[in-house]
């Protein structure tokens, strides 16, 4: 039964073996040997005899060896999903069956069954992962890889109907197809990484490893197209199999090659991402580009089978998992006495203000056990929204917007950011110093100097370095943000006593004192930074 179980990698041992295997295929195979074959040369109409050197010749065994490889694997790992009677289990017996009969007799014969099992593989999996109710950035991924292989296997089972008798014979219905599938793979390609790339989204975008190996694919690509052209589209057809001219425009190659390089940074991002089920996505990635779209060979079909059948597995628990992986690092509070927090914390910001109705608050309860808390009011003429994120009763983060709502991806003006402090603040400029020896020993500064230095005078630097943690933003003339991750690169008590109120079970007056300090401290920054003239939004009044 040990065998069965997925290793840390989020795939079973056969399955990296497959994957291994498939990559040597592509490389010996179809780069290599197809590469330096000599074609035939004709003399007065006779074609001259080629004898390849021994090495080729072997080379040219092992290549046929791994594709014959390959097909066996995929036979055998999709025989091992039929355990139970499902559409799962048809779909890849029939695939299983058709590939084994391809490979070892005429393969002609059972190619209608060859797309029509893919087709279903395909089929089946996008529902599955609908139905699953999981991630939905990943079952629209799913669905979107997918589609090029759907119009594929359909395309050729109705070609009889889409095409005449001479429209099939002249070539015509081929182009048309490859046409088709070409399209759904850039589509699918360039939409891949805002659909099953690991979240959140913002963090995989920095993320180096993956950008490097785009860039130099990228890269390669580029300098092999300038270099010789016409070898190059030709080493591209044999590998993904899309039929491209040589004669095909530069951009529409360029449109190609960038397609190819944003699918391989979704996949590297996959690959090495944390989440077992978000590693499994990567490799049914990696299977589906390495496969190719020519479909010559029964071990494109299995390899896309296998691939699909990866992508859709990890769509399904990916969601959960990497839920179930978060372990929040500070003390659970019991929601009765979080209430009280919350009503002591409006009523601080309510005599603040002066007027009753300048603060509200609502806490809304989310999927699992996430709640979030939102404190609207307004100070010193500046909207204010406070955001107090837990789960399982344990604050995860606490977030201070003044102004308007702006993406954290957003650069900014200038960052200001504790050394201490793990998650990163939002892009902004160059490092720069306030040559204020406490500030700067305290914080990381970047972006614009003479804006920061407008905005945070001596009395604001002192107020800061003695009350602030983690992070905070500015966009000039548009928002001011504050975030801290208690317990993560910021004391577990900072800025709400958390410690207090897991262990006393009540809350006072005086535990939300700091807190509102906070919020005060990141309104007078931003009032006198911001014009903003919006009203904050009124919500339910906490009890």
């Amino acid at each position: 039964m040990d065998r069965d179980r997925p290793s840390g990698s989020g795939l079973r041992p056969l399955e990296l073996v497959m994957l291994a295997a498939v990559v040597a295929e592509v490389v010996i195979g179809r780069l290599v040997v197809r590469g330096l074959e000599k074609k035939p040369i004709f003399v007065k109409g006779q074609a001259q005899t080629i004898v390849p050197p021994s090495w080729f010749v072997a080379l040219d065994y092992v290549a046929l060896f791994l594709l014959y490889f390959v097909a066996l694997l995929g036979v055998i790992v999709l025989a091992q999903r039929v355990r139970k009677v499902s559409v799962d289990a048809v779909t890849a017996a029939a695939m299983a069956g058709a590939a084994a009969v391809a490979a070892v007799a005429e393969p002609d014969a059972v190619q209608p069954l060859l797309h029509l099992s893919l087709l279903g593989i395909a089929g089946y999996h996008v529902v599955r992962v609908w139905l699953a109710r999981g991630d939905l950035g990943a079952a629209i991924g799913t669905s979107i890889v997918a589609a090029p292989i759907i119009v594929y296997g359909a395309a050729s089972l109705f070609s009889g109907y889409l095409w005449t008798e001479d429209q099939m014979l002249g070539g015509e219905a081929r182009a048309s197809i490859g046409k088709l599938a070409r399209n759904a793979l850039v589509i699918a390609a360039i939409a891949s990484p805002y659909c099953l790339s690991p979240r959140p989204f913002a963090r995989s975008m920095t993320r180096v490893l993956p950008f490097v190996v785009a860039l130099a694919i990228a890269g390669a690509g580029a300098v092999a197209l300038r270099l010789d052209y016409p070898s190059t589209v030709k080493a591209v057809n044999r590998v993904l199999g899309l039929d491209l001219r040589v004669d095909a425009p530069q951009d529409q190659i360029a449109l190609y090659l960038l397609a190819f390089a944003t699918i391989t940074w979704t996949t590297v991002a996959c690959l090495t991402a944390s989440s077992p089920a978000r590693r499994r996505i990567g490799f049914g990635l990696a299977l589906l580009v390495l496969a190719g779209h020519g479909f010559a060979w029964p071990a494109s079909f299995v390899t896309a089978a296998v691939g699909i059948a990866l992508l859709a597995d990890g769509a399904v628990r990916v969601r959960a998992e990497e839920r179930a992986a978060f372990v929040p690092v500070t003390p659970a509070v019991d929601d009765e006495v979080w209430h009280g927090f919350v009503g002591h914390l409006v009523a601080s910001l309510r005599k603040l203000a002066g007027e009753p109705s300048a603060v509200s608050a609502v806490s809304v309860r989310g999927e699992g056990e996430h709640t979030s808390t939102v404190v609207v009011t307004e100070r010193r003429g500046v909207p204010v929204r406070l955001r107090i994120e837990r789960m399982a009763r344990a604050v995860v983060v606490v977030d201070i917007v003044c102004g308007r709502e702006v993406d954290a991806g957003k650069s900014a003006t200038w960052t200001v950011v504790a050394r201490s402090t793990h998650p990163e603040p939002p892009p902004a400029g160059p490092v720069i110093r306030t040559e204020d020896a406490p500030f700067d020993e305290r914080f990381r500064s970047r972006g614009d100097r003479d804006v920061l230095l407008r905005l945070l005078d001596d009395g604001l630097r002192a107020r800061a370095a003695a009350t602030l943690d983690g992070w905070v933003a500015y966009w000039d003339g548009t928002s001011l943000r504050h975030r801290v991750f208690p317990g993560q690169g910021a004391p577990l008590d900072t800025p709400i006593p958390l410690s207090q109120l897991a262990l006393d079970r009540r809350a006072t007056p005086d535990s939300v004192e700091r807190l509102v300090l906070v919020v005060e401290l990141c309104a007078q920054i931003a009032a006198s930074g911001l014009a903003v003239e919006d009203e904050p939004v009124a919500l339910a009044e906490a009890p």
